[in-house]
């Protein structure tokens, strides 16, 4: 029995110490629990703290919420955003999509922001700002992010013509207006090969029409598929610049009025 009493003794001291360790364990986590609040903070707060700290100080040149007129308060916003520099402003437009995105946008177009474009909500007015980058830029890419057909279009086709080179246009949805930006650039351009990437005829014959008679290019003329479009193409020519021997490569049956429109206007032509 008396060799009983020192194992109860130990056990229980076991535990104790058990006991002992695992608060010490708790009081350890919760220290290291208090130093990582107080390391985090700052950085969790401080964009936060400048932020109330910026609204504050742009809340102080806010003389338009004294305006009792909706629409005139809507107005004076949007300038104070634009002589601040500052879409903060523009947050400030109520009830009028119209104002408050083009506020946004004329922003985001001054600071050439992709970011700021993007945060427009209207599909419309975030596509007008980001063709208006992508202009400003020259980069197909920011074309590509446009969500509005339309603008995305557009956006292919000025980029065609400030490069000069038709891989804007192969972009384009929709054959009618690829074919536009081909006829666009060919214009532009003052030449016809941009009108050979068009896939309707109809459309590619009238691209080397238009290019042909304006520069006076009588090797576009034929180009064109269409005998009735080709045959115009030279009489024109031939009207414009007196080359009466252009008529003869029209019809018969109308190569008396070329050559009569020549004479007409170049009396001295043979």
């Amino acid at each position: 029995m008396a060799n009983d009493k020192p194992g109860l003794e130990s056990a229980g001291g076991s535990r104790i110490r058990r006991l002992l360790g695992s608060r010490n364990v708790l009081a350890m986590l919760a220290v290291l629990v208090v130093v990582l609040v107080v390391i985090t903070w700052p950085s969790r707060f401080d964009g936060l703290f400048k932020a109330r700290t910026v609204d504050k100080a742009l809340e102080k040149l806010d003389t338009c919420k004294v305006e009792s007129d909706l629409a005139a308060r809507n107005n004076c916003y949007r300038e104070l955003a634009f002589s601040a520099n500052n879409t903060y402003f523009c947050g400030k437009v109520f009830n009028s999509s119209s104002i408050s995105t083009s506020c946004f946008a004329k922003l985001a177009i001054e600071a050439n922001s992709k970011k700021l474009c993007d945060d427009i909500n209207d599909v419309k007015a975030r596509g007008f700002c980001t063709f208006e980058l992508a202009i400003t830029r020259v980069e197909m890419p920011l074309c590509n992010n446009i969500d509005d057909r339309t603008w995305k279009n557009h956006c292919y086709t000025q980029l065609a013509l400030l490069t000069g080179k038709p891989d804007s246009c192969t972009q384009i949805e929709g054959s009618d207006y690829a074919a536009e930006c081909y006829l666009a650039l060919a214009k532009n351009a003052s030449s016809g090969p941009a009108c050979a990437y068009i896939i309707d005829q109809v459309k590619k014959d009238k691209c080397f029409l238009t290019v042909g008679t304006a520069n006076s290019d009588p090797l576009l003329c034929a180009e064109i598929a269409e005998p009735a479009d080709r045959w115009t193409c030279y009489h024109r020519i031939a009207k414009k610049t007196g080359n009466v021997e252009l008529c003869n490569r029209v019809s018969s049956v109308f190569r008396q009025n070329c050559v009569d429109a020549v004479r007409e206007a170049f009396p001295n032509a043979t």
